[in-house]
């Protein structure tokens, strides 16, 4: 979270310039028409499907207080905050309250925010929240998962706004490093690869998002696209790196996904994501998670 601070400040120096986005800049996302040519004929969302998704993704890692309590299901009415030299950001409720949390979101809404980065009012996130990943996945998929999370118990919650000092509050500055570094495309499988490598890609650069902690970011706190999975800075303070993934031997990248294994300290910012995938991803989505990372070439 340091390194957000440094794109932050980017953003700023931009603000400070007197360079206002454009009132005439189009806002981007999605319409209603445009959602359904993204879904396969007579979907339905799946909450039940839904449900696994929100632990691969692990939601509840930060929309809840998971990582004080070590409890993977608790209700994610708004976590900890993510510390950063910028100030704190305050991960919110998500659950269907219509005061407090996203009850009154349509599915267009949810979508436009997962892959753009806009929430319903036009209001521009942070790439604290991991949109520039949540891009990649499908819009079913993404369906899915706000099906599961509308079955959720709506519960109330204090709103915390991000507390972060000038300049990196500015959020319209945002508009300038989506511009730069945001790419809302879909995953595309390589049609040259197997169906079984196509899904580990898929999973491991959407709902997954692990290149957010395993990729080196530039100052302005985008990845590295060309460094990809050559791993991270630490999460927190006297916690080591997040370690390179790619090209890692296959076993051992399931030994870091498997709870049981011991190769993962449970004091960790890995540990709640280990517990999320040893108790709800398949065993097909974890051999295709290693198959995927395993067969990258270190250095890109």
């Amino acid at each position: 979270m340091r390194k957000l601070a440094v794109a932050l400040v980017a953003a700023g120096i931009v603000a400070l310039l007197g360079i206002a986005v454009p009132a005439i800049a189009p806002t981007p996302g999605i319409t209603q028409t445009e959602l359904s040519e993204h879904l396969p004929k007579g979907f339905e969302a799946d909450s039940e499907r839904g449900r696994v998704l929100y632990h691969l993704a692990g939601c509840g890692n930060c929309h809840s207080n998971a990582a004080e309590s070590g409890l993977i299901d608790n209700s994610p009415i708004g976590g900890p905050p993510l510390l950063s030299f910028a100030g704190n950001f305050h991960p919110p409720n998500i659950t269907p309250d219509t005061e407090t949390g996203i009850g009154g979101w349509s599915d267009v809404a949810f979508v436009n925010a997962m892959k753009f980065g806009i929430g319903p009012q036009g209001k521009r996130y942070y790439p604290a929240f991991p949109y520039t990943s949540f891009a990649k996945a499908t819009v079913a998929d993404l369906l899915d998962l706000k099906a599961h999370l509308d079955t959720l118990e709506p519960e109330t919650s204090e709103i915390q706004e991000h507390s972060l000092s000038f300049p990196f509050n500015i959020r319209s500055a945002m508009f300038y490093w989506n511009l730069l570094f945001h790419d809302p495309t879909e995953f595309t499988p390589d049609n040259s690869r197997s169906i079984e490598w196509n899904r580990g890609a898929y999973l491991v650069n959407s709902l997954g998002h692990c290149g957010v902690c395993h990729s080196p970011r530039n100052m302005f706190w985008a990845e590295r696209v060309e460094q990809a999975f050559e791993g991270g800075a630490p999460l927190k303070e006297g916690e080591r790196a997040a370690p390179k993934l790619a090209g890692r031997d296959s076993v051992k990248i399931l030994n870091g996904l498997d709870e049981w294994s011991g190769s993962i300290d449970e004091n960790s910012s890995m540990y709640l994501i280990t517990r999320n995938y040893s108790e709800h991803a398949t065993i097909e989505d974890l051999d295709a998670i290693a198959l995927y990372l395993s067969s990258l070439s270190p250095g890109g």
